[in-house]
């Protein structure tokens, strides 16, 4: 795991560990969509890094529905854990995932 300036890297355990539970565990959402940082301490990023960075990139005005997560979840972590992916919108707004994908 690295971080430079304000951008963290998502270890792909991270990055599958988030989709999982995002796409199966309630509570788990509701922290998400609450404290983005807390829920990424939670599925096993270094507080440290956490710390470095606002997150922007996991900024969800609408989190995606499960089903949605869970169908699109390797793609999601491919999507997550590649280099320079924070600077676009992110992935997990409901409504916008497929579009967000078929850019890769």
């Amino acid at each position: 795991m690295s971080a430079t300036a304000t951008k963290v890297q998502i270890p792909a355990q991270v990055a599958d560990r988030l989709l999982e539970l995002l796409a199966t565990d309630d509570g788990f959402r509701e922290l998400f969509a609450r404290d983005r940082h807390a829920a990424l301490v939670q599925v096993g990023l270094a507080p440290e890094l956490v710390k470095v960075s606002p997150l922007d990139c996991m900024v969800v005005e609408r989190l995606a529905g499960k089903d949605e997560i869970a169908a699109a979840r390797d793609e999601l972590v491919a999507y997550l854990t590649a280099g320079g992916n924070h600077n676009n919108p992110h992935v997990l707004e409901a409504g916008r995932m497929s579009a967000v994908l078929r850019q890769r």
